[in-house]
């Protein structure tokens, strides 16, 4: 799995610039094989992962705060 560095606007004063390594969502395959029941095949998907690299280089808010205030308007 490899990450991509990507920007994001401050949610706080919307000017400046946060570097996240974002994780996109992968599909997982299992297969179980019994010999009562045969193949059985199971799709799973792995959620996204975000990763605050820095804080906001305009208002100086650190990493944390704006972590937690992007996960509370659900943009990562």
């Amino acid at each position: 799995m490899r990450g991509e560095y990507e920007e994001l606007l401050c949610p706080f004063c919307e000017k400046g610039k946060i570097i996240a390594l974002h994780f996109p969502s992968v599909w997982q395959e299992k297969r179980s094989i019994t010999a009562t029941f045969g193949s059985r095949r199971r799709l799973s998907k792995s959620k996204d992962m975000w990763i605050i690299q820095s804080g906001c280089n305009f208002c100086g808010k650190s990493k944390e705060e704006v972590e937690k205030k992007l996960k509370q308007q659900n943009i990562i």
